[in-house]
């Protein structure tokens, strides 16, 4: 963004050359030779504004690709008509193509909660993500419908099947998923099919796991400069592509199945779209805590103030290295965790439209068994009942009357 800034700089240069120096047909020509650079220099500051870099939606894909089983694998290729991290840069290619889907990518809500508030004891309504009880919903307060959190839950509704929705406990607080998002109205038809989708799906659960997409405040981190190694970065580039690409090795897959399997079973009784809330309120705890918390100088009046360009020692660097290779190994395994709770979801569909019933871990063989049998009691009698009347002769009764009735 520096680079455009100084670009844009020197064609608003060239558009107040005095008329002493410049012809009026030179000046026409460096008008719109600046009025280009600029347009150029905004195409360039808007695509610089994406989520994780390729780096760190890879990074995100791999962990998830190492969790899914063979078969499930397969499945989710043939869902995604790709691979998970081929696909890595597929945020990068939409918005390039349509600028107005990076809106998708940003947690927006009326009024902004902001660090500050956090802190604050007065301010009990803006200290926490969402409204007032800390809640997030599609409302265009505590969340904006076009904005991520909501766009979570509008492309995972697109594969969730009704059967199987049903097995879960209804939210306590709704959802309000939107019925259209507003970035994708420029999409052609065949740029908004299933395995269009599930690509969507799967970016923005990675963007979910980057803190800095879920607060407003100092407009994402591109407002507030550092200086690491004497190169300066805005904070969101720094956290968008300077970490991810300097990342840890990615760990071991037993132990990432390991975690996995730890983690998974918190996750099992609820629906996605509630994960989608509670993971997001985890997520922007962070930026908070962690990562402004370190870069504030607290005054003797109360106030904080982040000095600018903030001069980013190596310990607070290897803390957020460290802390960013955590919420891109947890978003891998929640990335693979809805993926799996997709496939089945896939399956309870293919299942529906045969007539088969299918199980599913929500499903409980005893209320199952108990149902089963409650229906067992009425018509098993009833059946007995109906062959004994038959043997008794009353398939002769049944035979005048419908002779009588030809009759008439």
């Amino acid at each position: 963004l520096s680079v455009a800034s100084h670009a844009l700089a020197r064609g608003a240069g060239a558009l107040a050359m005095p008329s002493a120096v410049a012809s009026p047909l030179q000046r026409s020509s460096m008008t719109w030779r600046g009025a280009r650079l600029a347009v150029v220099c905004l195409a360039a500051g808007l695509s610089a504004a994406e989520a994780w870099s390729r780096s760190g939606h890879e990074r995100v894909a791999r962990v998830a690709q190492e969790l899914l089983s063979g078969k499930h694998r397969d499945k989710v290729r043939s869902m995604l008509h790709g691979d998970l991290v081929d696909l890595a840069g597929w945020e990068k290619t939409m918005t390039e193509k349509y600028q107005e889907t990076d809106a998708l990518h940003w947690h927006r809500q009326e009024p902004e909660w902001t660090c500050g508030r956090l802190r604050d004891d007065k301010s009990a309504d803006l200290r926490h993500l969402g409204d007032n009880g800390g809640h997030i919903a599609c409302d265009g307060k505590s969340a904006e419908g076009g904005s991520l959190f909501c766009a979570l839950a509008y492309f995972f509704e697109h594969f969730a099947h009704d059967s199987l929705l049903r097995e879960f406990p209804a939210p306590k607080q709704p959802i309000n998923t939107p019925n259209k998002l507003t970035p994708l109205q420029h999409l052609t038809s065949a740029e908004q099919t299933p395995s269009h989708y599930l690509r969507w799906l799967a970016i923005l659960i990675g963007d979910l796991h980057q803190p800095l997409h879920w607060l407003r405040e100092h407009d994402y981190g591109r407002s507030i400069k550092l200086v690491y190694q004497g190169q300066e970065h805005t904070l969101l580039s720094f956290w968008e592509d300077f970490i991810p690409r300097n990342l840890p090795p990615m760990p071991a897959t037993k132990r990432l199945e390991k975690e996995y399997q730890d983690r998974a079973p918190a996750w099992w009784d609820r629906l996605p779209t509630e994960l989608f809330r509670d993971w997001a309120k985890e997520t922007a705890e962070v930026i908070c805590d962690m990562v402004y918390a370190a870069m504030e100088v607290n005054h003797a009046d109360g106030t904080r103030q982040i000095q600018q360009p903030f001069q980013l020692e190596e310990e607070v660097y290897q803390r957020w290295r460290s802390m960013a290779q955590d919420m891109t190994t947890l978003g891998g395994q929640r990335l693979a965790f809805v993926l799996n709770e997709i496939v089945e979801h896939k399956k309870h569909k293919a299942a529906h439209r045969e007539g088969r019933g299918r199980g599913h871990r929500r499903r409980s063989w005893s209320r199952s068994l108990a149902i089963n049998a409650g229906i067992a009691a009425v018509l098993v009698p009833s059946m007995l009942m109906l062959l004994r009347w038959h043997a008794a002769g009353g398939s002769q009764v049944i035979d005048r009357l419908f002779r009588v009735h030809l009759k008439m």
